[in-house]
C-alpha cells in the first residue's frame, strides 16, 4: 500500500450512533420504496377513467352516477395508497422503540467495515466483509448497507456527517461498487 492509498482507510474508528429520527427516517424512506404503485394497478385505473369520462360525455339519456362512483373510487385509492397508508405505517413505527446505537465505533479497511463495541468491559471486534454485503443505497442523507453474515440479516445506516478522514464514504463507495456494484435508489 502506498503513501496516497494510506489514508483512504481508517486509522483510528469513528463513533458510530445514530439516532431514533434518523432510524425512522431510513425506515419511512425504505417503505416508500417499496409502496409503489405497479404498472398494472395504474393500466386498471387508466382504463377506468377514460371509460367513466366517455360515459359521462356521451350517454345523456341514462344515469351517470355509476361512472362518477367510478371516478371518485379511483381518486379514494389513490388518497388512500399515497397519504393513509404512510400514516398507518408512520403510526405503526411509532408503537416500537427503535434500537439504541451508542457505544459503537466504525472503521473502513481494504477487508470490510469494522466494528468495536465495548462489550462488559472488554471490547469486541467484528468485519463486515465487503462480499457479506449484498445492496446499499446513495441518499443525500445517509447510505444504507445491507449485510448477511452467518445467514443473519444486518444493516448500517451510515449518515453523511460520519463522512470523515478517518472514515471516508469514497472508499466506502469504491469497494461497494467494485463488490456489489450500483446502489439502488430510495
Amino acid at each position: 500500500m502506498t503513501a496516497k492509498n494510506l489514508y483512504a482507510y481508517t486509522l483510528q474508528p469513528v463513533p458510530y450512533e445514530v439516532s431514533e429520527a434518523e432510524q425512522r427516517y431510513a425506515q419511512l424512506l425504505i417503505w416508500r420504496s417499496t409502496n409503489k404503485i405497479g404498472t398494472k394497478a395504474w393500466a386498471i385505473m387508466g382504463v377506468i377513467v377514460a371509460l367513466s369520462l366517455l360515459g359521462i360525455i356521451f350517454i345523456k339519456n341514462y344515469s351517470t352516477i355509476i361512472f362518477w362512483v367510478a371516478l371518485a373510487c379511483v381518486a379514494i385509492y389513490l388518497l388512500v395508497r399515497k397519504f393513509g397508508l404512510e400514516w398507518y405505517v408512520k403510526r405503526k413505527m411509532n408503537e416500537f422503540p427503535a434500537q439504541e446505537i451508542k457505544g459503537i465505533k466504525l472503521g473502513v479497511q481494504p477487508h470490510g467495515i469494522v466494528m468495536r463495541q465495548n462489550m462488559n468491559g472488554q471490547e469486541g471486534v467484528g468485519t463486515i466483509a465487503w462480499k457479506d454485503i449484498y445492496e446499499w443505497y446513495n441518499t443525500p442523507e445517509f447510505l444504507l448497507v445491507n449485510f448477511k453474515v452467518k445467514d443473519q440479516q444486518g444493516a448500517y445506516i451510515l449518515p453523511k456527517r460520519m463522512d470523515s478522514k478517518n472514515f471516508p464514504f469514497s472508499s466506502v463507495r469504491k469497494h461497494l461498487k467494485e463488490v456489489v456494484g450500483e446502489p439502488k435508489t430510495l
